[in-house]
């Protein structure tokens, strides 16, 4: 009795790759957690960043503004709470790259990195705009040596800087911004699924710092008239115009028994220095 063979069902061919097959692919296969997608959010995002830079350059200062003291002294109080964490957190990441022990990949040596150089940047933002020595420097030079701007007659030692030195900065500074942004970059890989959010804890954490600390900025005075939005993304943008604020609550520049003339004095500096008048509320 004979046997006969069945015949073989051939394989149900494959479905075709769908648009949303081709967006969840790894972006690279060095990096298989990072999706087409979130490679295009990313980059999405990082352009949006470039872009409320350059809008905040190309929008002028404000002419007049108000700065509230009682918020003034607010903030000055709890950038002192910012960089306690900064300075405790700077050796963190220095550790978990030089360490032996540590399980070193790009991934983590990248993010640690990142998060280094966004330390680093914060702690040199900070000491920029909270400290005054620049500001009483050049107020000293403006009120005796230039009789306020008026003496032009001056040795031939003696050169004169162009207000534009220091008050340029007023307008948004890319290289102190990134501070911001290194570790917005980090809690996006977080997000990615390309680290865990405990390796990126610092970044999370300095953001969170930072809403606080912008808010209490903008509550004492902002002189740029690009709105709440670009100064939390431009940190800069909110915090240099408070290094020449913040003299005004030291007594030794208001003066002991002509105040109120040292404090119009000072704020004709401010003004002949930066273009913005303030209106003070005490």
């Amino acid at each position: 009795m004979g046997w006969s063979k069945k015949a073989e069902i051939p394989p149900a061919p494959e479905p075709e790759p769908t648009w949303q097959d081709a967006l969840n692919k790894p972006a690279f296969d060095w990096m298989p957690e990072l999706s087409v997608i979130e490679l295009t959010l990313l980059s999405i995002f990082m352009t949006f960043l470039l872009g409320t830079w350059m809008y905040g350059r190309s929008t002028p200062m404000k002419k007049k503004a108000v700065l509230n003291m009682a918020a003034l002294n607010r903030v000055n109080i709890f950038k002192e709470c910012f960089l306690g964490y900064v300075n405790a957190g700077m050796l963190e990441p220095i550790m978990a790259i030089a360490s032996s022990e540590y399980d070193v990949t790009w991934h983590s040596l990248f993010i640690n990195a990142c998060q280094l150089l966004g330390l680093f940047s914060w702690l040199y933002l900070l000491s920029d705009a909270f400290d005054m020595t620049d500001t009483q420097q050049a107020f000293v030079y403006w009120d005796r040596v230039t009789a306020q701007g008026t003496l032009k007659d001056l040795p031939a030692w003696l050169k004169k800087s162009s207000k534009k030195t220091e008050a340029a900065g007023l307008t948004g500074s890319f290289s102190r911004d990134l501070s911001l942004w290194f570790m917005l970059a980090c809690s996006c890989m977080a997000v990615c699924g390309v680290v865990g959010h405990r390796d990126v804890i610092h970044s999370h954490a300095l953001i969170v710092l930072w809403a606080v600390l912008h808010h209490q900025a903008r509550n004492a005075t902002a002189w740029r008239g690009t709105g709440y939005f670009h100064t939390f993304f431009a940190p800069s943008a909110a915090l240099l115009p408070l290094e020449y604020c913040l003299n005004l609550i030291d007594q030794e520049m208001i003066g002991d028994e002509s105040g109120l003339e040292d404090l119009g004095k000072f704020r004709e500096f401010i003004a002949d220095q930066t273009g913005v008048w303030l209106d003070i509320e005490a």
